[in-house]
């Protein structure tokens, strides 16, 4: 029986998207492409989920890499992006009702600690039991100890939980370690919830 609901939250809970991110900003075409670039497409921003630097050793490297017009506004990015992410309502909608329902919630994410910290400490931090994530553990899905860690931490039962995430790849691993899984996308969550309810 089904009783632990595990949630990713890029394109799960919210829309991670760095172009409709970036859009909040006064950028010209130009500095919003460049900007796109040195921040969201780049190693150190991986290296921010996997724990290997912090946000602010990034962004002195972000700041090292853009003219001298577009330092301040890399800076100010680096600290309000978070602020400018579209969450999905319906999601949050569905989790509230999953909560009524008796089912705890979990929060399984590849982010840095300031994106983490903001959901954390928002109102959206109401919605989950608990939550592990890739900065702080330095460990990435799908290495199937990060998943390890989350069933460790919470005593969960693998067999009692399912996994959503938007990238097969993720949830294939949280099958190996006997979870259901469901690989979502936001057009997708009248499956979901089907798929739930049957378990």
């Amino acid at each position: 029986m089904l009783k632990n609901i595990i949630f990713d939250f890029g394109n799960v809970i919210m829309n991670y998207n760095p172009d409709e991110i970036l859009n909040h900003y006064e950028l010209s075409p130009e500095d919003h492409d460049l900007i796109r670039k040195t921040i969201f497409e780049s190693k150190e921003w991986g290296e921010i989920d996997s724990g290997k630097i912090t946000e602010e050793e990034a962004t002195e490297i972000f700041i090292s890499k853009v003219p001298d017009k577009l330092k301040s506004k890399v800076k100010q990015i680096m600290v309000t992006w978070p602020e400018n992410v579209d969450f999905y309502e319906p999601v949050f909608n569905y989790m509230e009702e999953l909560r009524k329902q008796g089912y705890k919630i979990y929060g399984l994410s590849n982010t840095g600690m300031q994106f983490a910290n903001f959901v954390k400490n928002s109102e959206m931090g109401n919605y989950f039991d608990g939550y592990v994530f890739s900065a702080q553990e330095k460990l990435m899905k799908p290495d199937r100890r990060i998943y390890e860690r989350l069933i460790a931490r919470y005593i969960l039962n693998p067999e009692e939980s399912i996994f959503i995430d938007d990238l097969k790849a993720n949830t294939d691993a949280a099958k190996k370690l006997g979870m259901l899984a469901f690989t979502f996308k936001i057009d997708k969550l009248g499956e979901l919830q089907e798929y739930i309810s049957n378990h």
